[in-house]
């Protein structure tokens, strides 16, 4: 019996992660859109199913039929219950746009075949769509009604199937003994030759300077956003840029940029070391906080013995520095982009970890205090597993190989050998070249191919409970209310 029941398992779980196909017409939109939109909305729509019935559907946004203009993180569908006046409405408005247009711009660049659809059109009718959408009340009671979901990187069936109840009580020693054995990472030597990693030319800014842009930023957001220029994101993500130090003893431990060497077959250039930046935005308590976003890819995780089920090709990893309300560092956290190994750590004494809740995993939460004035972090892995083994504050930093930063969006988008574009995830965010052995024991958590590396919106952090690294308030589950004045409760 459990042999058919498993199969059926993964028929269902499969089903499950392939995008719902999308309908020709959606009766909702009768409510919301003019006849004289009914063009726009067409030609949006057949874009969409040529993305999808070519494979190409971008999975770091999500997307709803009845707004083919729009696109949507976890962090904007966060304030929809809370738009009130008509300029939080417009702010948010455009930040949705705008990530809608860099979706759309990915998947027409990875469209094989583009017939009968042009960029620019496709831009204008998106643009005549949005604009109508501020004074519209069908628009906004659509919207809050009936809110676009983003989706789980956890799947019930495996958690049904795999009775969950138990098997969580099975697996936790073993990830409790896990976690003790990261933790005495950071009170060991380095292993063998280290090799340190920066970026060559850091900005020459100022904590006033910074703190400057924060506040004017601020008094020009309706919602209080740290809304950045970009070009003021570029030079706070190569200021505050980590010094890396990684132990080295083979290929797979030099970090490098994402290639395709054939098409559907990706591979990591080490001969360029890079690092891959993003910015993403969080809530703490009433405050909408920057985080800056650095990854490293390596080519594999070196296994460790004959049968490693954790080993496997690409590996990855992703620090991520959160800036308080004046732009100074704040909260580090990291995981691997399988959403593993979630580790937080304070960087101020005004922060207070909240205790430990025993219905889900927690991540190792550690402290981190400047000695004295620095912005430079560094922050160094373990061979082979690339762990997370050490977290400092640099008062001097020595000589390191350079590493060119690039935007983690070109991911989204790679060329490849045969003069088209592609992806380095598939439709449900994951890097299929990437899937582990381990998957085939650990479903009954639920965690939806784990040891698969995977896009932005998809990492599940937590094999017992649910979390997700990009849920808006994950740090007002880890973190005790500040007493600063500045952070005050969520609104």
């Amino acid at each position: 019996m459990r042999a058919p029941a498993l199969w059926l398992l993964i028929f269902l779980v499969a089903c499950a992660s392939i995008p719902e196909p999308i309908p020709d017409s959606n009766p909702a939109r009768a409510q919301i859109y003019t006849q004289s939109q009914t063009a726009c909305l067409a030609l949006l729509t057949d874009f969409k199913q040529a993305v999808q019935h070519h494979g190409v559907q971008d999975a770091q946004l999500v997307w709803d039929p009845r707004f083919p203009h729009l696109a949507f993180n976890r962090f904007s569908l966060s304030w929809l219950p809370g738009l009130t006046s008509r300029q939080q409405r417009q702010e948010w408005l455009a930040y949705v746009t705008q990530h809608a247009a860099m979706q759309r711009q990915v998947e027409y660049q990875n469209l094989p075949n583009k017939h009968g659809f042009e960029a620019e059109q496709l831009a204008q009718c998106a643009t005549q769509l949005a604009s109508r959408n501020l004074y519209n009340p069908a628009f906004w009671s659509a919207l809050t009604a009936s809110p676009p979901e983003f989706p789980s990187g956890y799947s019930d069936w495996q958690r049904i199937f795999g009775v969950y109840p138990v098997s969580k009580h099975i697996a936790k020693p073993s990830m409790n003994q896990e976690k003790r054995r990261l933790i005495s990472h950071f009170i060991q030597p380095p292993a063998g030759s280290v090799i340190r990693y920066a970026i060559p030319e850091k900005p020459s800014l100022t904590r006033s300077q910074i703190r400057r842009w924060f506040q004017h930023a601020r008094q020009q957001s309706a919602l209080s956003w740290p809304r950045l220029t970009q070009v003021q994101l570029k030079r706070l993500l190569a200021y505050y840029a980590p010094v890396f130090e990684v132990e080295s003893r083979s290929r797979d431990d030099l970090p490098g940029q994402v290639a395709y060497a054939s098409p559907n077959r990706p591979m990591i250039n080490v001969r360029q070391p890079a690092l891959y930046t993003h910015v993403s935005l969080t809530r703490f308590y009433g405050q909408t906080l920057i985080q800056l976003n650095y990854s490293l890819w390596f080519a594999n995780r070196t296994a460790r013995t004959s049968f490693d089920p954790y080993a496997g090709p690409f590996d990855g990893v992703l620090i991520r520095l959160t800036l308080d309300p004046d732009g100074n560092p704040y909260i580090l956290d990291s995981i691997h982009h399988c959403g593993c190994y979630h580790m937080v750590f304070a960087l101020t004494p005004a922060l207070k970890f909240s205790p430990p809740d025993p219905q889900i995993e927690w991540p190792i939460t550690l402290h981190i205090y400047a000695g004295q004035r620095t912005d430079t972090l560094g922050v160094a892995f373990t061979h082979g597993e690339h762990m997370l083994k050490n977290v400092q504050w640099l008062r001097t930093t020595t000589h390191a190989r350079p590493l060119v930063m690039m935007p983690y969006h070109q991911l989204r988008s790679l060329p490849t050998t045969e003069n088209t574009y592609q992806s380095l995830f598939n439709q449900q965010g994951m890097l299929p070249a990437s899937v582990r052995a381990e998957r085939f024991y650990l479903w009954p958590l639920g965690v939806k191919s784990p040891g698969t590396q995977r896009q932005l919106g998809h990492h599940a952090t937590a094999f017992i409970g649910r979390r997700h690294f990009d849920d808006p308030f994950i740090f007002e589950t880890l973190f005790e209310q500040p007493s600063n004045p500045q952070v005050r409760g969520r609104d």
